[in-house]
């Protein structure tokens, strides 16, 4: 009988990627969404797609309505890909039918690293390197403006995506802005501002009790917004030895389940230092799944005990491109749109791997015009997406 696996947050380009791998892979792909034209629901490797409440402003109806669909629809594994859903299932998990399964670590060990506070310290503490990081509420604003090297950046600590983060020039400007973000987005920390100039990089890696199952390492090449958003072209790289360095953390706590790794090259003092850890499945997933490294059937096959063959072996060099709609936007993102088509125009190497665009799959061509059209004509999804990255305060 063929597995049935209920993929949700069909907007995410993510969701796309594991569904296209899975339907390949000859699983049965249902995908999950709180509004209805979104880019999965039209791929052609999805055979159904289910609408539930917004997890974001309704998180316990939402709980409701998937525990309902998983029972009807007798699901065999589901995967959620956002932030919130992540922590959401998670919660759900051992309310789940014995023959639904899914590879998630526990609400408290997701809260942990998702809440910037708390992680900075759990790195801290395993000796990680990071950004050095203040706490406002703990050493106050004086000891901040006397100790730390400006610029520094003001982060919500329960933000994502780069979201609501500030960038501080010096130590006078601190008091003024550290309270308008308070004001704004609760808790927040101070951490020193590290140069993107040295080099961006991310690590996807899938964990089973403290051991890493998949890793893969890719550098960003491009981002939107330029100041902290999501990689719209990106390069697979060797697993050199910052990468098991990182890699630590997870080991020292015992992950269970995908994580993301965001970290940055620190041109001052030539070190790797890691910004923050995603604990959930990443954005550019589809340059992992194209440069040979199958996270989503790890994930499957560890959540059901099945026999894996693991190895660090994958394609280096493979490209990967976001071009619907997220290159279009960068192009035309500000003063040098000439400069930056030509930019797009330049190939960063030979394979590539692309988020949406497939001659295979044109449907998903279709759902993306949908969805932005949406997100574009809604003020509030419009400030979600432009709203990311530090800005100047």
């Amino acid at each position: 009988m063929t597995e049935t696996v209920f993929i949700l947050d069909g907007r995410a380009i993510s969701a796309l990627a594991i569904a296209r791998r899975l339907h390949k892979r000859g699983l049965t792909v249902h995908s999950g969404e709180a509004f209805k034209h979104n880019i999965t629901a039209y791929s052609d490797a999805t055979a159904g797609a289910h609408r539930y409440p917004s997890p974001d402003d309704e998180p316990d109806a939402f709980k409701r309505s998937v525990s309902r669909l998983i029972e009807r629809n007798q699901f065999d594994f589901v995967l959620p890909v956002r932030d919130s859903t992540t922590k959401l299932v998670a919660e759900l998990a051992d309310t789940l039918p014995e023959t639904t399964n899914t590879l998630l670590d526990s609400p408290e060990q997701i809260e942990r690293l998702q809440d910037k506070k708390q992680f900075a310290k759990l790195a801290t503490q395993h000796g990680i390197p990071t950004p050095k990081t203040y706490f406002p509420e703990e050493q106050g604003l004086d000891h901040i403006q006397r100790h730390a090297e400006f610029p520094v950046l003001v982060k919500p600590t329960n933000a994502s995506g780069a979201r609501g983060i500030r960038r501080v020039g010096g130590p006078n400007e601190l008091p003024e802005v550290y309270r308008q973000a308070v004001q704004s987005d609760g808790d927040v920390i101070v951490q020193e501002f590290v140069d993107h100039a040295g080099g961006h990089y991310s690590i996807g890696t899938v964990f089973d009790r403290g051991t890493p199952k998949a890793i893969h390492a890719y550098e960003e090449l491009l981002q939107y917004p330029d100041s902290g958003g999501p990689a719209i072209r990106a390069r697979s790289v060797e697993i050199d030895p910052w990468v098991h360095e990182m890699l630590g953390l997870l080991e020292a706590i015992e992950w269970t389940g995908p994580a993301h790794m965001d970290v940055l090259f620190d041109p001052d003092d030539e070190t790797y230092k890691l910004l923050e850890v995603n604990p959930r499945i990443w954005s550019s997933i589809a340059l992992a799944i194209g440069s040979g490294v199958d996270i989503p059937s790890t994930i499957l096959d560890i959540a059901t005990q099945r026999e894996l063959e693991t190895s660090d072996a994958y394609h280096t060099g493979q490209i990967y491109r976001w071009v619907l709609p997220n290159e279009l936007l960068w192009a035309v993102d500000g003063r040098k749109t000439p400069a930056r088509i030509r930019r797009l125009l330049e190939r960063d190497g030979d394979a590539t791997t692309y988020s949406i665009l497939s001659r295979d799959d044109p449907g998903a061509v279709v759902g993306t015009t949908l969805q932005s059209a949406r997100f574009l004509l809604d003020s509030e999804k419009r400030a979600e997406i432009f709203g990311r990255g530090w800005r100047d305060a």
